[in-house]
């Protein structure tokens, strides 16, 4: 089975990754969505954001960091997370299935979705990866 495409943005502060939790579900996700068939990864991301938090991307400064395979949370296959950082002028306002948006550590471990597991897991022991936004 072929695994769920989707971008996602990537975004850090310190020991913090920037997440979502779509209606109210208990575990969090990165920012971002399914790639539609007539999109580009980074067309997906930005509407996607768009859509979800309201947040103004810069373009110029939207970079591919790597990507995640990892078990698809509530529902049979995998995910493949194509991770993105990039910097923004706004704060993140919840929106349309999102409904809430927050920077998490470490400590909230047990509420992340499966590949932000291994997301959060590759981040912590590698180089510095992602980006923070200028506010």
């Amino acid at each position: 089975m072929k695994p769920l495409t989707c971008a996602g943005l990537f975004a850090r502060r310190e020991q913090q990754i920037l997440l979502v939790r779509v209606r109210n579900n208990k575990h969090w996700y990165l920012a971002g969505g399914k790639i539609e068939p007539a999109e580009t990864p980074r067309q997906a991301l930005l509407r996607e954001l768009a859509e979800e938090l309201s947040i103004e991307i810069e373009p110029s400064t939207i970079r591919q960091e790597f990507v995640v395979i990892g078990p698809a949370y509530d529902q049979q296959g995998d995910v493949e997370l194509i991770c993105f950082s990039a910097k923004w002028r706004n704060e993140p306002s919840p929106r349309g299935e999102i409904t809430e948006a927050a920077w998490l550590d470490g400590s909230h471990y047990d509420l992340f979705a499966p590949a932000i597991k291994i997301l959060y897991d590759r981040w912590i022991r590698s180089s510095p990866l992602g980006a923070t936004h200028d506010s």
